[in-house]
């Protein structure tokens, strides 16, 4: 459940970013004792073909066995195999109830930011938090946030 939800009244400032930086589509582990190693890897060829081989290497992820290993590197292709939206946001603390929001918001909260005009509704995680008061007393809040997945 999100946070708090931000609407096109709140925001001063938004600018999206689809991000592809993440993008893994192919991993490999080397699982096991030295000489006693063993290859376990993973491979989504419909995220290569979209986007060329993006790969990652785990080298002896020591304590884990082979499914586990497995099972980490299928929930690391299903959450990076495509790229996502990030948004940098600027909110001005209008009113009381705004300025508690942004102050106790912290990273890793979820919040939902609705803009009507853009159809945009949707929860994004908060990664980077900058809070700034004027001279004049007016907060300005911007978060740099990631959009959440389904199941986050």
């Amino acid at each position: 459940m999100p946070a708090f939800t931000f609407t096109d009244t709140d925001i001063s400032d938004l600018t999206f970013t689809l991000d592809d930086t993440d993008i893994t589509n192919d991993v490999l582990a080397i699982v096991g004792e030295a000489g006693q190693e063993q290859l376990v890897r993973g491979v989504d060829s419909g995220s290569v073909n979209k986007y060329g081989r993006r790969s990652t290497r785990w080298d002896n992820p020591i304590g884990f066995d082979n499914t586990t290993v497995q099972s980490l590197i299928t929930t690391m292709l299903d959450r990076n195999i495509e790229p996502y939206v990030k948004i940098n946001m600027t909110i001005i603390g209008k009113t009381p109830t705004l300025i508690m929001a942004l102050l106790t918001i912290l990273i890793s909260d979820k919040v939902n930011v609705v803009i009507p005009v853009m159809g945009l509704d949707a929860d994004f995680i908060i990664e980077t938090i900058n809070l700034d008061v004027t001279i004049n007393g007016i907060l300005f809040a911007t978060y740099d946030a990631v959009q959440a997945r389904a199941d986050e």
